[in-house]
């Protein structure tokens, strides 16, 4: 499962967004991938107890990513894109929570070049009943764009 709330939202009749509609109906052709406007569309777990969350949003949206995805899609894990919060005494909320709800979460991923997505496919397909979902969050407004690509 894929959380895209940006060209699956205001952005789906931007040039851009008209690409993600082609890309998201092939995977979904062809892998059986599931796109969601938000973390509270993603279906409940089927047969594995497991589920991992990766988040690469916002910065700042990260602390309400983590909620989301573990107490509305049950992710049971949770790769954190860096630096995971706007500041040191965020992160320490959010290390309380998680650990509060039993969830591990492994910071450090980064979108771009990572072998934790690699390992979590492997994982997932040696494992009957597994599920990856990946959750998506850069909702940039048209204007902030060109900040976006400059990165």
């Amino acid at each position: 499962d894929i959380v895209e709330p940006w060209f699956l939202g205001p952005g789906a009749s931007s040039p851009p967004g008209l690409a993600f509609a082609r890309f998201a109906a092939a995977a979904a052709a062809s892998h059986g991938v599931r796109f969601h406007a938000a973390v509270a569309n993603v279906p409940a777990k089927t047969a594995s107890p497991y589920r991992l969350a990766l988040i690469s949003g916002r910065t700042a949206d990260n602390p309400r990513l983590l909620v989301d995805v573990v107490e509305i899609a049950g992710a049971t894990h949770v790769f954190l894109e860096k630096p995971g919060a706007p500041s040191v005494p965020d992160l320490l909320r959010m290390r309380e929570f998680a650990s509060a709800k039993g969830v591990p979460i492994l910071m450090g991923y980064n979108k771009n070049v990572t072998a934790y997505v690699t390992e979590a496919r492997a994982f997932e397909a040696r494992t009957p009943g597994a599920e990856t979902t990946f959750v998506h969050n850069n909702a940039y407004a048209e204007s902030e764009l060109p900040e976006c690509f400059e990165r």
